[in-house]
């Protein structure tokens, strides 16, 4: 009664169990069901206007505000965004700098503007308005103004007559490399391009103002000034004038000097040095020394044709002026009489005289 339940397992037990023939294993074989996967991509399209504004490039002298436009056709609720060296400068009304005091953003219906207040070398650069995925870029050059200063900074530069003079200036301050002139004190240019100006011989006409001027763009050049004084002997020219009235003759002798340094003027009669009050008028580097010999005769109205002058006057008066680089003199010669009419003269030039001080 009990057989057959074994028979019953041993058969389920034999359908799980590969058969063994002798020391071989009969391999069994197992299917697997094929899957297929299907996969679905969504692809959403992002809104980007269309910039009403063009990328410019904007030159702005320093302290001037930098005004920068971003306009789209239609911005359709969308934030504009302000980027410098990417770094945020606004989101919408939103300033994210540091200075900033001095950035304001102005936006409208369909975009903004930003503005950068007094602006500063630092401000140069590309500005980045950015709309969605859209971008417009704006380059800004910053003007700085410039400044120059003499070289030496005294702006004196002194050589002696026949020495070269050079001339120089320094930009101490400015962008874009200042572009360079020289100019005289009148304004006539005389040199171009360098920052320093070399006359090889210097003579005493070429004393005077020179001004360095540096250009950049700004509305107005620095202009460093420099003056020139050439060291020589005195140069003088001696002229007389008669003066008539009704009863006496007077002779104003009239020696004007242009000297470097300075020139001591002293007035000689036949060889001795006169003790006189002079009138001495200065203009430029020309100082005219006026001395005036009253009573040196008789008038117009006297009894003679001629006008005569008193003996004692008569000789030869000169006018000399020296200085450390050396001396001149120039003489009159007074003769006895002059015709009524001037046609003889009672005066005579001598030549006149100038030496160098031995070095």
């Amino acid at each position: 009664m009990k057989m057959p339940l074994l028979i019953r397992i041993f058969v389920v037990f034999a359908h799980s169990v590969p058969f063994l023939e002798g020391c071989k294993s009969k391999p069994s074989t197992t299917t697997t069901p094929s899957t297929t996967t299907t996969t679905r991509t969504t692809t959403t399209t992002v809104y980007s206007p269309t910039f009403a504004s063009d990328p410019r490039t904007f030159v702005v002298n320093e302290g001037n505000n930098i005004t920068l436009p971003c306009y789209v056709d239609d911005l359709g609720g969308l934030q504009i965004i302000w980027e410098r060296a990417n770094k945020t400068l606004a989101v919408g009304d939103t300033v994210y700098q540091e200075d900033g005091n001095r950035v304001q953003v102005q936006n409208r219906e369909n975009g903004s503007t930003i503005v950068i207040r007094e602006a500063e070398e630092k401000d140069a650069g590309e500005y980045v308005c950015k709309v969605s995925a859209a971008e417009l870029k704006h380059t800004v050059k910053i003007i700085v103004r410039p400044e120059v200063e003499p070289v030496p900074k005294s702006g004196l530069v002194t050589v002696k007559e026949g020495e070269p003079a050079t001339l120089a200036c320094n930009i101490t301050r400015g962008n874009n490399k200042p572009y360079i002139n020289w100019e005289l004190e009148s304004g006539y240019p005389i040199f171009w391009f360098e920052d320093i100006y070399t006359i090889p011989e210097a003579g005493r006409w070429s004393s005077g103002v020179y001004r360095c001027k540096a250009n950049n763009g700004w509305p107005e050049p620095a202009t460093a000034e420099i003056r020139l004084e050439v060291q020589h002997v005195p140069t003088l020219s001696l002229t007389p004038s008669l003066g008539y009235s009704h009863y006496w003759t007077e002779l104003i002798l009239i020696c004007s000097v242009t000297a470097f340094p300075l020139a001591t003027v002293e007035w000689y009669k036949d060889g001795q040095m006169m003790e006189v009050e002079e009138d001495v008028t200065t203009r430029f580097v020309q100082v005219t020394h006026r001395l005036h010999l009253k009573e040196m005769g008789q008038g117009y109205r006297n009894d003679n044709e001629t006008w005569v002058l008193e003996q004692d006057r008569l000789g030869l008066y000169e006018c000399r002026a020296r200085n450390m680089m050396g001396e001149a003199s120039g003489g009159m010669e007074i003769i006895s009489s002059c015709d009524f009419f001037g046609q003889v003269r009672c005066f005579k030039r001598v030549n006149k005289i100038e030496k160098l001080v031995p070095a």
